[in-house]
């Protein structure tokens, strides 16, 4: 009897660990040998794709019943290529050959057609080929920051009535922010669209560094753990309260009781070493603007298509897919701000990719406002669709983007008692901060699968408050054990998180 037991568990397994199969390699230029990054990878009905990394690596978990495919390799100016799954677990590497492109074959109204007209059939089709469609879509996430955080960034105190509170303490403060705060997090979840209304469904989180912020913030707390401590005490009397203020502005140090327990709980698990918890409602908003952000038409970061005036094109034809595709490069004029090149199709004036970057020299949001200022001075947006039937939906987002904050301004805190006539100041501090930084920001999105939403699917999963998020040290191929996920970049797999 035990036996059978014995060997009906190994059976089980073995048909567990049989579900799948993965297959790695690298896609290359078959002319020059170079690497092509973010190469799209997809079955025949575009099922469970995948796109090469940044440096042309690629991964795919492959089900068994799909072993006997096909997978399709597909490159802007370069001809598909279909190999045998098979053939590609003996060696995944693949070459792609450029597309020779015969004029005599390119239909005339192709030909003929200016960009600007080009453009508006873009805008006259867009919501016919890119719809807002009921669906589930399973989707892998990345985002990394990075803070450099300069020695000269000073906190000066210039007055103190606090016992603890002078120059010294405010030294030990700054000694624990180190040169670079890094965070990296993935999360795997299916993303459910009804409508208008959005829910996410979580599959996995991982975090190879929770953030580094979170133990600064702790550290940075522990050093001025009195001053914490009677800040939340006066909280609890009605007598005393806490005030910034610099210059004409002032504010009341306050705190919303009812929601702090939800907060905590919800961002962070002490009881835990291993993982932590993040906000589902938060992190759905995060996903969805930045979605919208990156590849509706009316976003400001598609404005080379919806605002022509501010760009000058220059148009060519190239083949993707075997199809002719217009190739339209664009850099700014004067109130222009992006440089790239996008793909339409010249059949029904679909986006099929595009590629911008800050042309050099711009910026926005450039705000300098008693003695704080911001500014965005760089950023960078791939965005590659996928055909589903004879609709469009992104299939991978990659975009960098890095913001420049400065500080030049004196404040003052004071600890105040309530009086009929005028509030007694029971102490106070006058300080000066005299910081810049930069925020490093980068995102990679990949949407693994999707289907059709029905809305009584919709309304019988019900979105989680919290999302449990895995603490990782170091990179760890294995880590993933839902479906295909983006291979990380040599930084990442390289990186290795500081164990706190």
């Amino acid at each position: 009897m035990r036996l059978l037991f014995f060997i009906f568990f190994i059976v089980c397994n073995l048909s567990v660990w049989a579900q799948k199969e993965t297959i790695s390699g690298k896609v290359l230029d078959a002319e020059t040998g170079f690497l092509l990054p973010f190469a799209s990878i997809s079955f025949n009905d575009f099922s469970n794709g995948s796109v090469s990394n940044s440096e042309g690596i690629y991964v795919m978990d492959i089900p068994v019943d799909r072993l006997k495919d096909s997978l399709y390799f597909s490159y802007m100016g370069y001809k598909t290529l279909c190999v045998n799954i098979k053939s590609l677990m003996r060696d995944g590497n693949v070459s792609l050959h450029s597309a020779q492109i015969n004029l005599a074959e390119i239909p005339v109204h192709s030909q003929t057609l200016s960009t600007l007209k080009i453009i508006k059939l873009v805008k006259e089709n867009f919501s016919k080929n890119h719809p807002k469609a009921n669906q589930i879509q399973r989707i892998f996430y990345h985002s990394s920051n990075t803070t450099p955080f300069s020695e000269a960034n000073r906190m000066k105190v210039l007055k103190t009535s606090f016992a603890d509170l002078d120059q010294g303490l405010v030294d030990e403060v700054l000694e624990v922010i180190p040169e670079d705060i890094k965070s990296y997090r993935d999360v795997i979840v299916d993303l459910y669209s009804y409508n208008a209304q959005k829910k996410i469904i979580p599959v996995e989180g991982i975090s190879l560094q929770e953030s580094t912020a979170l133990s600064v913030q702790k550290q940075i707390e522990k050093k001025l753990l009195s001053l914490t401590k009677d800040i939340e005490n006066s909280f609890k009397d009605d007598r005393l309260y806490y005030k910034l203020s610099s210059g004409i502005i002032s504010t009341k140090l306050e705190i919303d009781e009812s929601d702090t327990e939800d907060k905590d709980s919800l961002m962070r698990n002490n009881n835990d070493s291993t993982s932590y918890f993040l906000n589902a409602e938060y992190l759905r908003n995060d996903l969805d603007n930045f979605l919208v952000n990156t590849s509706d038409i009316n976003s400001d970061n598609l404005e080379f298509i919806s605002k022509p005036k501010k760009y000058n094109y220059r148009k060519e034809l190239t083949l993707f897919d075997d199809n002719w595709v217009y190739k339209i490069s664009f850099e700014p004029k004067e109130q222009g701000i992006f440089q790239g090149v996008f793909y339409i199709s010249t059949v029904n004036y679909a986006i099929l990719q595009f590629d911008c970057e800050f042309a050099i020299g711009k910026t926005t949001e450039n705000i300098n406002l008693f003695g704080i200022g911001h500014e965005v001075n760089y950023k960078k947006i791939q965005v590659i669709f996928e055909k589903m039937d004879s609709t469009y939906f992104v299939k991978y987002v990659n975009a960098e983007k890095k913001d420049f904050f400065s500080m030049d301004r004196n404040f003052f805190m004071k600890k105040k008692e309530k009086r009929f006539f005028l509030d007694k100041t029971l102490n106070k501090i006058k300080f000066s901060i005299d910081m810049q930084f930069e925020l490093k920001s980068r995102w990679e999105l990949l949407v693994i699968n999707r289907q059709n939403l029905t809305k009584e699917t919709f309304e019988l999963n019900d979105e989680p408050k919290k999302i449990t998020i895995k603490k990782e040290f170091i990179y760890n191929a294995d880590m993933w054990d839902h479906g295909s996920v983006i291979v990380p970049s040599a930084e990442l797999i390289n990186f290795r998180r500081i164990n706190e």
